[in-house]
């Protein structure tokens, strides 16, 4: 169970708006470089792409952050099968 004194409110801000979010502390510096990574891809899309709807830049970045996850998972699921494969042969 998380107690008050495991809690904290921050303020992030995300492209032009500030989201307050309530989290654990110890996840402080995970919103925070969240936050950055989405801020850094939502200046490069709107420095490449000039001139598009604001909905069009949320839509690159969820669609490039959910690239690499995607990626990660399946690096992460090849990297289990050699493990395992060693695994056997030891």
């Amino acid at each position: 169970m998380t107690s008050n004194s495991d809690l904290l409110t921050i303020q992030l801000n995300i492209g032009s708006r500030i989201f307050p979010i309530t989290i654990k502390r110890k996840d402080e510096e995970i919103y925070r470089e969240a936050s950055k990574l989405i801020n850094d891809k939502l200046q490069k899309y709107i420095s490449t792409f000039p001139d598009q709807e604001k909905e069009d830049y949320v839509t690159m970045v969820a669609l490039d952050i959910a690239i690499s996850l995607i990626k990660e998972k399946n690096f992460d699921d090849q990297l289990q099968e050699v493990v395992s494969e060693l695994n056997k042969h030891l």
